[in-house]
This record gives structure tokens, C-alpha cells and sequence, in this order.
């Protein structure tokens, strides 16, 4: 069964600039911040041992799932928070927290983590959240890949201010397949645009009532259950996704384990749960390419990733980027 536990609350993340309103009421839930805790039963043999396990706000339906799963097996109990994953990197890295397992995109952040010894080891990717083009249902505008969207007629809609980089990675997807596909399709989709939002999951009912014809967006949110079944989708090919100049973090999902954790052995099943079959059945479902699925080979690229650095000092020796 699943109840809110109060009196550990994941870090406030209603001030942090772009967090949906989708995110914030799963977070509040009620008006106060909680903790979801999964499975707060006892066990047989008395207490059952805790995890606590931080994600970015992308992978909340995905991990609800996989913690009842996990709890389940190892005979467990999850206590666990999501928020923007740029927020979450900020709070662990200014002390300790007593977090378990960290999950969420790559992206610069996670260097920093190794770099202040918040990490009991290197991250590691699990699995890709691709960027596919939306559609009507049924399709009425006859878009079959990224070409068509500059085509006059087409009406899109996207969000260039939405929270985290989701936004700027549909610019940097499309200004990659200006060159991979052809030139003016960044632009075409701009000039067809009839609405901008500050949030990725408003791009949605203008497709899905047919106000517009198509958007860009990730793969995983068109997996929860208010949108599932609602769009129609096209892939976008892996070579245009993987000619991006920048914003390569936000495709490679990655965990960790958090050097003051509480129960170390726990969370290394947990993470090798994560990256085993039980991950790769779960990823399947949400939307991710899984290291182990049988799509993994043809998105290669994608794994190899690297996230942009931010501007600063040059790295020290031996520092490596994350990927």
C-alpha cells in the first residue's frame, strides 16, 4: 500500500525555477512536502530495513513501479522523493543528507558530486529517454519524420521555457536535424508554432484535442496514464539526436549510490536491480531504451553520450565527464 510519510521531507523544491505544476502537486500532495513511502509494512522477522532513494521529477512513474517491485524481492522498504534533478544535485552537495541512491539525467552536476566525494562510486547509465515527434491521433497532417515540420500547413506547439533543459533539447534536436536532414526545419517549426508554454506537459491537449498537429518531446511522457494511448508517435532517428552539439545529458538516465548512505549493500542491489532485468522489463514500459533491451545496440550512440560542461576552471587531471 502506498501512504505519505511526513516527518521526512525530500528537499522544498516548489521555488526552484521551472518545477510543473504536475511535479509540485505529486510533491506536495495535500499542501505539505512528503516523502512517498512504499510498502510501510512489518516484516515477519520484525522491522523491515529502509532505503531512501531521490529521482528527477522524469522519472517518477517509472520508479514507483520499480520500488513496489524492489521492496517486494528484497524485502524492503522505500522511502522516496522526486523534484528537478539540478535541485536534488544542489542540496546533497552542500552536506550530507543520508540519501541512499540517486537517479536521474546526466548532466554536469553528477562531476561535481564525485568531485566533493558525495559519491561511493562512478554513476552509471541504465537506460535513454529518446525525443520522439507527437502527433494527432490519427494523424491528419500525414507527418511521417522531422522534415514535415517545417511544411507550412503543419501547426506545432512546444515549450521553450519548460523545467530542466527539456525545452532547449527540441532546439538542439532540430538545429542538429537542419544538418542531418535538411536545413529551415528549427525554423519552420518556430514560425508554425500557435502556442509556447513554460511547461512540457502543456504541449499535450493542443495535440491531443487536434489544435495543433505535432510537437517534440520525450519519449517517457507519453507513457503516464494521462497521456498513454493519446498521441501517436514517431520516432526520431538516433543519428539526429546524437549530431547535438549540446544538451546531451538529458537523454542518458543514470543512479548512483550516495557515499553517507545508510544501508550501502541494499541500494547496490537496488542499483543492480536498476540495471538488470527488472530495470530493462520496467524501462520497457515507461518509455526508456534500457541498456539490456533489444534496442540498445542501434542507440548506441546515445549511451556514449557526454553531458555539456558548464562554464568554469579547466577540469583537474584524471577528472572524467559525465556520460
Amino acid at each position: 500500500m502506498w501512504r505519505l510519510r511526513l516527518n521526512d521531507k525530500p528537499p522544498d523544491a516548489r521555488q526552484e525555477e521551472g518545477l510543473s505544476r504536475r511535479d509540485f502537486l505529486r510533491l506536495t500532495a495535500g499542501g505539505a512536502a512528503a516523502s512517498l513511502l512504499v510498502g510501510c509494512g512489518l516484516s515477519s522477522r520484525g522491522r523491515r530495513p529502509e532505503l531512501l532513494v531521490w529521482s528527477c521529477g522524469g522519472n517518477y512513474d517509472f520508479l514507483l513501479e520499480f520500488n513496489h517491485r524492489f521492496e517486494q524481492l528484497a524485502d524492503c522498504r522505500i522511502t522516496y522523493s522526486s523534484a528537478p534533478v539540478e535541485h536534488l544535485i544542489s542540496v546533497l552537495a552542500s552536506r550530507p543528507r543520508g540519501v541512499d541512491v540517486l537517479v536521474g539525467r546526466s548532466g554536469p552536476g553528477w562531476s561535481d558530486l564525485q568531485q566533493r566525494g558525495r559519491l561511493a562510486g562512478k554513476p552509471a547509465v541504465f537506460a535513454l529517454d529518446p525525443y520522439v515527434i507527437i502527433v494527432s491521433p490519427g494523424n491528419p497532417a500525414g507527418i511521417r519524420g522531422l522534415a514535415d515540420l517545417k511544411r507550412p500547413e503543419v501547426k506545432t506547439v512546444y515549450a521553450p521555457t519548460s523545467s530542466g533543459p527539456s525545452g532547449k533539447v527540441v532546439q538542439f534536436i532540430l538545429e542538429a536535424a537542419d544538418e542531418v536532414v535538411e536545413p529551415g526545419i528549427w525554423d519552420g517549426y518556430l514560425q508554425n508554432a500557435i502556442e509556447a508554454h513554460d511547461c512540457g506537459w502543456k504541449v499535450f491537449p493542443p495535440i491531443i484535442e487536434g489544435r495543433a498537429h505535432a510537437s517534440v518531446t520525450r519519449l517517457s511522457m507519453t507513457t503516464v496514464p494521462e497521456i498513454r494511448g493519446k498521441v501517436d508517435i514517431i520516432p526520431i532517428p538516433v543519428e539526429v539526436m546524437a549530431a547535438m552539439k549540446e544538451g546531451h545529458g538529458a537523454i542518458p538516465q543514470r543512479c548512483a549510490l550516495l557515499a553517507d548512505g545508510k544501508s550501502p549493500d541494499l541500494a547496490a542491489r537496488y542499483i543492480q536491480d536498476l540495471r538488470g532485468e527488472l530495470g530493462s522489463n520496467l524501462c520497457t514500459k515507461h518509455g526508456y531504451v534500457h541498456r539490456l533491451s533489444p534496442q540498445a545496440k542501434s542507440h548506441q550512440p546515445l549511451f556514449q553520450m557526454r553531458a555539456t560542461k558548464r562554464p568554469g576552471p579547466a577540469p583537474s587531471p584524471g577528472r572524467s565527464t559525465d556520460q
